[in-house]
Order: structure tokens, then C-alpha cells, then sequence
């Protein structure tokens, strides 16, 4: 008996610390990004700059072989200016050859084609390769450090600094997940017809192969490129690019534990950003509403007039609506729109939609109807609340206005659908951008943030 209680009591102890056990492995990817201090990632949209994930984006972190990226790029740079060819060759010095691995390990005095060393960079990440073409472009690597610098502030990398082009260890070259994906960005723009270096998968080189170190090329969906990084005090890192559709997102992770971890991290964002995409409605044919929502007022029968004559009689109704941002940013400033008064009658109508005040150019039967407070009212979500963050005679700078609220919001507010909601007036139709899915306190936040936003009460949507 007293051994079987014994067994008993062993085997519950047993399964109590495998349970426990389990929920922890649940839980740790969270916390070991908060305690992790090399972790840092983010995925942007690549054509438009739109950022689906981000966590810690600005930390000062260190590049490792993630520099050769802006090595290739200013050889990239220096062979659309001329000074450089593919064919031409590149020597091999003592100071190149001194570099530790990884390297091609070639002796002092050879050389090498251009083209060879930037699949040498690319795959095998060969750091005697990296400054030796340093040496090649810029005199010496140290100067070409500067100029590497100098390149990315020039394209808005604003909180990178490089010692070298290889990314070996300096304790003062450091970068972010932010300005990586800016270098990735560029690179796209500027240099698409040589994008396809980065998709290398193998490279022979003396009778050696060797191959590249991004294995998710091999196993994610549309991912064709960019660079992997490795050193003690940066842990794993990865710059990739993916194309699925005609969409393409860059995603950067560093500090992964190991190469599977900050894999099947990057895959995990990149899974997340893919699912984002697809849930934001800010697609080209954006549908107009059959029917107009009860809280818009009738615009069939408005009464055209001057922009400024517009602007003056609302100002007598309402005088503290001309002085504020939200209205500055309803006109549509910076807009390419065919005239001043199209900008003002937008600002109006987002105004009135949005207010529930009368503009003085309707008639009576024609303004707002307030929603009442019976039961319909409670029928609504807490997540019933939206901002609005535009309202253009232009589509075009309507998504530009959302796509730029949706990429300053912080990640815990970039939810729910981001929608078009169109307005057909008697000169054309007004497009009114929208961020839904918040509770009223989430919605007051995100505007707090945005600044120049509307609340939109579930009831007059």
C-alpha cells in the first residue's frame, strides 16, 4: 500500500511538471523577445513603406553580414555610374586576406571578378571578399566606411553607422530593424534589374560550391532574396523578401537564438503581415455603397458654391472648426484636386458626416438624422467605434492618408479593417478614410496618436 501511494504520488508529480513544462514552451517565444536584448523586427510593405509588424524597430542593434547589403549596393551604385563594370577584377590584399571567416580564402595578390564577389558576398558571405571590393570602390576600407554611411543617411537611414564592409564585429557599427528595411526598400527601387544577385541559391567559385546561407528561400512561399547575419554580439539576423501576388514585404529579424528560431520567427511575421494584407481593404475597386448610411445626409440636391464662400458661412456656424488640424486635414492639403472649392466641400462633408452639424448649404429635409439611442444602440460592439483620417476628392491621397495612420499607430491598434467609404456628391464622388474595429477608448487613443483624426461613432457610419 505504502508503495503504491508512493507511485502514486511520483507519477502525479511527474505529469504536474510536464504540464507545467508545456504552458512555459506555450509562452516562452513572448518572453524571450522581451528578454532578449539583440531581438528586434519589423515587416513593411514593400511598395508602399506601410509597416505590418514591429517590435522594437529603432533599437540600436549590430548588422552583421547584414552590411554586405550596402556593400553590394555601392558597387551596384558605382557600376550605374560607370566607374565599375562586372568584369572588372578585384585584388586581393594583405588586409583583405587577413579577414577571419567566412571567406573565400584567396591569396594575397589574386583577384577576382566583380560579379564573382558579389556572389561571394551574397552566399558564402566571404568577408576577405567584402574588403577587398571595399578596397577596389573606395581606396581603403576605412573610407569606404564613410561613404557606406554617407549612402545610408542619403536614403533615410538615419540611426545606422558602418566601421566596415563586412560586418565584422565594432563595437560603434549599428543599425535597426528599421533602417534595414529601408536599405532593403532602396535596394528594390533603385536597383531592380539586379535584385536577382540576392536570389542566388549556389555559387562555384575554383571548383568550390558553396551555398546560401537562407534556407527559407528553399521552404517560405515567394521568398527570393536579400542577406543572413551572424556574429556572438548581434545573434542570428535575416533581411528577406518575399513575393506573393504582385504584393512583396521585406521582413528583418535580429538577434535569433539560433538560425531555426529567427526562421521560423521571420516566418511567423511574415505569416502575420501576408494575413494583415488581406484584411485591409484598401484595394482599387473599392465598392460604392448601394445605399447611403442613415447618418449621411442626402447630397443629391447641394447647392455648389465658392470654396471660400463655403468656408466663411461655416465658420459663422461653427468658428472653432476652421482653426482646428482635423479640419486642416479633411481639406486635403497637399492633394492634387481640380480646384480649392472641391477641397473645402470635402472638408465640409467629412465634417457633417462625421459631426452631425449642419452645413449651411442644405436644405432642411436634407440634413443629418441623428442616430437615436433605442435599440439599436444596443446592438453595437464595443469594438463598434472607427477614426477617420481623410476625406479627398482623390482616392489616391485617401490610401496614402491610411496608409500612413496605419503605419504610425503602434501594433496593438493596427486592427480591424481599413476601408474606403465613398460619397457621391454632385461633382464627383469624396473618398472617406477609415480605421474601424476599436472600442471607444481605443479609437480616442489612436487619435491621440494620429492627431489629425475624426472619432466615427457607431452610429453614424
Amino acid at each position: 500500500m505504502a508503495f503504491s501511494r508512493v507511485l502514486k504520488n511520483s507519477l502525479f508529480c511527474v505529469a504536474f511538471a510536464l504540464l507545467l513544462a508545456m504552458c512555459a514552451s506555450l509562452t516562452f517565444p513572448v518572453k524571450a523577445q522581451a528578454a532578449n536584448p539583440k531581438y528586434a523586427a519589423l515587416v513593411m510593405d514593400a511598395d508602399t513603406g506601410l509597416i505590418l509588424f514591429q517590435r522594437y524597430p529603432d533599437k540600436k542593434v549590430h548588422p552583421a553580414s547584414l552590411a554586405k547589403t550596402m556593400t553590394i549596393l555601392l558597387a551596384f551604385e558605382a557600376i550605374k555610374r560607370g566607374d565599375l563594370t562586372m568584369n572588372d577584377r578585384v585584388i586581393m590584399s594583405k588586409h583583405a586576406a587577413s579577414m577571419v571567416p567566412s571567406k573565400l580564402d584567396l591569396p594575397v595578390g589574386s583577384s577576382i571578378r566583380v560579379e564573382d564577389a558579389i556572389y561571394a558576398l551574397v552566399t558564402k558571405s566571404a568577408n576577405d571578399v567584402a574588403a577587398a571590393l571595399a578596397e577596389k570602390i573606395g581606396g581603403t576600407e576605412s573610407h569606404f566606411a564613410v561613404m557606406m554611411t554617407r549612402k545610408a543617411r542619403q536614403i533615410g537611414m538615419t540611426s545606422t553607422t558602418y566601421r566596415n564592409a563586412s560586418g565584422l564585429h565594432d563595437p560603434a557599427q549599428i543599425t535597426t530593424a528599421r533602417d534595414q528595411a529601408k536599405l532593403a526598400q532602396y535596394m528594390l527601387k533603385a536597383h531592380r534589374d539586379k535584385y536577382h544577385y540576392f536570389s542566388t541559391s549556389n555559387f562555384t567559385y575554383r571548383g568550390k560550391s558553396y551555398h546560401n546561407h537562407n534556407r527559407l528561400m528553399e521552404t517560405y512561399k515567394g521568398m527570393d532574396g536579400f542577406k543572413t547575419g551572424y556574429i556572438q554580439a548581434s545573434g542570428f539576423n535575416l533581411l528577406a523578401s518575399a513575393k506573393r501576388d504582385k504584393r512583396r514585404l521585406i521582413g528583418v529579424v535580429f538577434g535569433g537564438r539560433t538560425s531555426v528560431t529567427r526562421n521560423n520567427h521571420m516566418k511567423d511575421i511574415l505569416d502575420q503581415s501576408w494575413a494583415k494584407l488581406d484584411n485591409m481593404l484598401l484595394a482599387q475597386n473599392a465598392p460604392i455603397p448601394q445605399r447611403k448610411p442613415e447618418s449621411v445626409v442626402q447630397l443629391a440636391s447641394m447647392v455648389p458654391a465658392a470654396g471660400r464662400e463655403i468656408a466663411r458661412s461655416w465658420a459663422d456656424l461653427n468658428p472653432s472648426i476652421l482653426q482646428g488640424k482635423a479640419f486642416s486635414s479633411l481639406l486635403g492639403e497637399g492633394d492634387i484636386d481640380p480646384s480649392e472649392g472641391k477641397r473645402l466641400e470635402t472638408g465640409l462633408l467629412a465634417i457633417s458626416a462625421v459631426t452631425g452639424e449642419r452645413s449651411p448649404y442644405l436644405n432642411e429635409t436634407e440634413a443629418i438624422q441623428k442616430a437615436s439611442t433605442g435599440s439599436a444602440a444596443t446592438q453595437k460592439t464595443d469594438n463598434s467605434w472607427s477614426i477617420q483620417v481623410g476625406a479627398f476628392t482623390s482616392r489616391v491621397r485617401t490610401d496614402k492618408a491610411l496608409r500612413l495612420a496605419y503605419s504610425t499607430l503602434p501594433g496593438e491598434l493596427q486592427k480591424g479593417k481599413v476601408t474606403i467609404a465613398p460619397l457621391k456628391t454632385k461633382s464627383g464622388y469624396i473618398f472617406r478614410g477609415r480605421m474601424g474595429g476599436f472600442s471607444k477608448g481605443e479609437a480616442q487613443q489612436a487619435c491621440a496618436i494620429i492627431k489629425e483624426c475624426l472619432l466615427v461613432s457607431p452610429y453614424a457610419q
